[in-house]
């Protein structure tokens, strides 16, 4: 559908909801935080983590609003997470699949800049018609009325950064061309990242100048729109989009951040022994440069260092929130606050995102409706399984959600773009949500699905989530039988220590079936693999061997002719 005519579609909806052609400024403004690499535990009070850094903004707002504590991300890395959040669709249906790859194509027209000069026209313009998204949640809302606003990190593509209407985007979804994408499958065991140690400073007085940077545009923004609607310019519903890169790493920090950490509640995470290891997580730990023994102090520095970004994190979008309180708009504004993905933060003896375990794949997502809305909860916390993939249809309902009125408990009123692989939470948040979410259709006993496909890790990985269940399964299985799947119980084991995979073949065979029924995960894994491959063979082009042995040379530390070797196998076997 175009935009045009989905513009058409939803007007109508909103007339025929609210009796008025006028009434889609009814659904109130958006205000949408959003962090990357925040642990979603660290804001689940229902979580030990939680206890370990004081974050009294975001749990403001979680009193105001309702925490979505059991939130997973599509994919566990920057561009395939929010690629997939903007669409409102899985990685395997765009076709993001790592951080070299955003979206290509920009809906209204044309290629993305960015990837355009990594990869050229040609490649680009195949990636654009094979990933064949039409929309984004930026050109969703703004065809439906919002004047939607961007500052900060957006990291997806789509033509964003290049979009001279906003005013601040940053981050373009392309990282240039990463060998170390290209080639994980190849399964060569080098760091390709530095030792956390050294990227760990708990003494930095400069920290994040960015973020700092960024957040008084945020504030700056709602000071814009208060003199507007003082001077009594029209009152057009907008949402801004304020996003940070912290609590990413690198580690960064000092004691101001750090008071905010009680050293108490921060424990050492169990360290298991190599032998012990799944073959796709010793990969990791390998690829995160974290395959070694560290001490206990080495690595509670490295923990309470990113307990402490969360901590500024939670201060920088607290003025935010200041500032929507003091312009008087948290009467008639929505408050949206996400991360990405999670960090590793040491478990597992990793670092970094990428992993399917709960540090990673797991994030914060609390949604606060307008002060002055009847009929709506406030304060309380749901676990039932909801996905980053909600958020736009969540967004396109509170477009049509008139906000001087209860969330309708009656089925049918509201319009839901195409194609889209998640559904609407905002029924949660009305007063009478087990009414609200019956009648919206909301499926009963929800499970999830993500997978991966992107640097450090040698091996596509999809996770099923049902219940207290967690299923992994690995498309390198499909010729590595040492790639066995994976079977947590993430109620009874939290640390997700103990693989049941083999004492519950039962569970196991059940959720691979509903798996299956989601996405063929041997087949996209051999998609993802030939993908890579075929831009390894674009990068080849006109490169020496000395040339290409000293690019790996600088991606994998230590890398050696044997290394090499394996390299030309993959290529020979393409791509496994």
């Amino acid at each position: 559908m175009s935009l045009t005519s989905m513009h058409a579609v939803l007007l109508l909806a909103l007339a025929g909801a609210r009796g008025d052609a006028a009434a889609k400024s009814a659904g109130g403004n958006i205000l949408f935080l959003m962090c990357d690499s925040m642990d979603g535990r660290v804001l689940d009070p229902t979580s030990p983590v939680a206890a370990r850094v004081e974050m009294p903004h975001l749990r403001g707002l979680s009193a105001r609003g309702v925490n979505f504590a059991r939130t997973y991300v599509s994919a566990p890395q920057c561009v395939p997470s929010r690629t997939s959040m903007f669409a409102g669709r899985h990685t395997h249906e765009i076709k993001a699949w790592s951080n070299e790859q955003g979206l290509a194509g920009i809906p209204a027209g044309g290629l993305d800049k960015t990837c355009v000069k990594t990869w050229g026209a040609a490649i680009c313009g195949a990636m654009a018609k094979e990933q064949n998204v039409t929309f984004t949640m930026l050109d969703v809302m703004r065809d439906v009325g919002y004047d939607f606003q961007v500052y900060g990190k957006v990291d997806i593509g789509a033509g964003i950064t290049q979009d001279k209407t906003l005013a601040h985007p940053t981050a373009s979804g392309y990282r240039g061309e990463a060998l170390n994408i290209m080639t994980r499958t190849a399964d060569i065991r080098r760091a390709t990242k530095a030792d956390p140690l050294t990227i760990t400073n708990d003494r930095d007085n400069n920290v994040h100048p960015e973020d700092q940077a960024m957040i008084p545009r945020c504030v700056d923004f709602l000071k814009q729109k208060a003199e507007a609607r003082g001077a009594g310019a029209a009152r057009a519903p907008w949402m801004m989009y304020c996003s940070l890169n912290i609590p990413h790493p690198a580690f960064q920090t000092n004691a101001t951040w750090l008071a905010k950490v009680d050293d108490s509640k921060v424990d050492v995470p169990t360290w298991l022994d190599e032998a012990a290891f799944h073959p796709a997580d010793s990969y990791m730990s390998e690829s995160k440069a974290v395959w070694r023994n560290y001490t206990e102090a080495e690595i509670l520095k490295v923990r309470k260092t990113y307990y402490a970004m969360c901590a500024e994190t939670d201060y920088l979008l607290g003025k935010v929130l200041t500032a929507l309180d003091v312009h008087g708009f948290a009467r008639d504004t929505w408050v949206v606050f996400l991360s990405d993905h999670g960090e590793m933060n040491m478990e597992h003896r990793q670092v970094w995102k990428n992993s399917m375990y709960e540090a990673s794949a797991r994030v914060p997502m609390i949604i606060a409706a307008p002060e002055g809305m009847p009929g709506v909860r406030r304060g309380a916390v749901v676990t039932n399984l909801t996905s980053l993939l909600d958020v736009l249809p969540t967004m396109v309902d509170i477009a049509q959600t008139d906000i001087a009125r209860p969330i309708p408990t009656a089925a049918g009123g509201h319009w839901f773009p195409e194609r889209l692989s998640g559904h609407s939470v905002l029924p949660f948040l009305s007063a009478e949500a087990d009414a609200a979410a019956a009648a919206a259709g909301y499926p009963s006993g929800r499970s999830l699905m993500a997978q991966y496909h992107s640097n450090m890790g040698n091996t596509g990985s999809f996770m099923y989530r049902s219940g207290p269940w967690k299923y992994v399964a690995f498309g390198r299985h499909a010729y590595d039988a040492t790639y066995t799947p994976q079977l947590f119980n993430v109620e009874e084991d939290p640390e997700e220590l103990r693989d049941l995979a083999a004492a519950r073949p039962d569970v196991a065979a059940r959720l691979d079936a509903a798996l299956r029924a989601v996405v063929d995960y041997e087949a996209v894994d051999r998609e993802a693999r030939a993908n890579d491959l075929h831009l390894y063979k674009h990068w080849l082009q006109g490169k020496s061997r000395k040339a290409i042995q000293k690019s790996f040379e600088m991606t994998y530390s230590g890398f050696d002719a044997a290394d090499m070797a394996k390299v030309d196998a993959w290529v020979a076997n393409g791509g496994q």
